[in-house]
């Protein structure tokens, strides 16, 4: 009997060995779609019409530059190899204009919404008037990007976008566009004007960049409302003029996943170098190697990262209506998880046990997931609220309100009057536009 036991114990002491020997060294699989989110660096670009690579040679009308830059992008392209470690080389940026940095963080382009930023726009106009004229090869290539049928990012590794810059042309047309409105050149303001929107919505809804997607909220608050309200003050804006780049969002603007998607692509390939510099900067052991397949999962760590940015994603069934509350609770699962890392280190390590190296990778690399629809959800808020201030005098506005089908979209409620200023709330903020 106690041979038998002894026996017993030997066979699950192996199992249990076995098990516990697979948990800490074999890696799982990687998961179908992860894989294929993985692979968005290797889809081919519209090359003839891709707003990216445009913006990468900005002002240079002359074919042979234009070409060669082109033709140096894709040069890099095709040698670029990721097999884990990332190269030397600093990827190429755009928009291309190195004299941009001279002006980027001159106090006379600031934000119209800014309280002295108009007047200080007024008494320096003669320089500024200079700065736009110099510019100008530049900002006719940029307007005329609404022609282009891709807004397609380009392999952040190779080439990426400087957001200052992106800014900045934004703001240098909307200058532009102000001192038309200034010297009564209403119509061509109101040409110009409405172009720059279309163009930013198109950045905001077919990229799949954040920063793209950031662009169009802050341009709305502080550039496109103050110009609108001041060509309303000309009195010479007919609805049908802005209709067009003031509509709703639609639920396909509204989505991030291809956000989500673009930015889990990029963090995949960065995990896979940190894996690669770990091999490259190891002994080469043979107990190296055994502690590295211990410590390190590179399918497990790139499934619990697809997990989380999964979790990001909007889906079918969410509308306007719902898009707080979905938000809401994106936030509560952020908060949690980052509570249990804070707070509960040993649950959270233990719970990464078999792979707690690729896990401290992950969460270093994705420090913060980003949760846009709030601010979505405010930038729909406030082109709602430009359409109706735009639509009528302070009578008609008032007597607007009344009615059901303009309530905000997210939250059902009326808008109100403040001050001056007929507002929406969205989640305790008041977004309000002057009428």
């Amino acid at each position: 009997m106690t041979v038998l036991k002894n026996k017993t114990l030997v066979v699950w002491s192996v199992l249990f060995l076995t098990l516990f020997a697979y948990l800490l060294f074999a890696d799982e699989k990687l998961k179908p779609t992860t894989a294929e989110w993985m692979l968005v660096f290797q889809q081919n670009l519209e090359s003839e019409d891709n707003a990216s690579l445009r913006l990468l040679s900005l002002g240079n009308v002359d074919a042979i530059f234009t070409n060669a830059l082109n033709e140096n992008y894709r040069k890099k392209l095709d040698a670029f190899e990721f097999n884990g470690l990332l190269g030397d080389e600093k990827p190429m940026k755009y928009p291309n204009v190195l004299q941009f940095e001279a002006f980027i963080e001159s106090p006379l382009f600031c934000d119209f919404n800014n309280r002295d930023c108009l007047a200080r726009v007024k008494r320096e106009a003669d320089y500024i008037k200079i700065v736009v004229k110099e510019f100008q090869p530049e900002l006719v290539d940029f307007m005329s990007l609404n022609e282009v049928s891709s807004f397609k990012s380009l392999n952040p590794f190779v080439a990426e976008l400087n957001l200052s810059d992106f800014l900045f042309l934004f703001k240098l047309k909307g200058t532009e566009i102000f001192f038309d409105i200034e010297e009564g050149r209403i119509e061509k303001a109101q040409q110009d004007l409405m172009s720059l929107i279309l163009l930013n919505r198109q950045f905001f809804s077919s990229s799949d960049n954040l920063l793209t997607k950031i662009s169009f909220s802050l341009n709305t608050q502080n550039i496109y409302q103050p110009l609108l309200l001041r060509l309303k003050a000309k009195e010479a804006f007919p609805q049908e003029v802005y209709d067009s780049a003031l509509r709703p969002l639609s639920m396909q603007e509204v989505s991030a996943n291809n956000i989500q998607i673009f930015s889990f692509a990029k963090n995949a390939r960065l995990i896979k170098a940190g894996l690669a510099a770990r091999e490259k900067n190891s002994s080469g052991s043979l107990l190296s190697r055994l502690w590295q397949r211990v410590v390190y999962k590179q399918n497990m760590t790139l499934n619990d990262m697809f997990d989380e940015y999964q979790a990001l994603l909007l889906p079918d069934y969410v509308n306007k209506p719902s898009l707080l509350a979905f938000s809401q609770n994106i936030d509560e699962q952020i908060r949690e998880k980052s509570d249990e890392q804070q707070k509960q280190p040993f649950v959270y390590h233990l719970k990464n046990l078999n792979n707690f190296v690729g896990a401290s990778l992950k969460d270093v690399i994705m420090p913060r997931q980003i949760n846009l629809y709030h601010s979505i959800a405010k930038l729909d808020t406030r082109l709602q609220l430009l359409r109706l201030v735009l639509n009528g005098n302070a009578n008609e506005l008032v007597e607007s309100m009344q009615l059901d089908s303009f309530s905000n979209y997210y939250t059902g409620e009326r808008p109100f009057i403040v001050d001056g200023s007929i507002c929406s709330k969205i989640n305790d903020e008041n977004i309000c536009v002057v009428f």
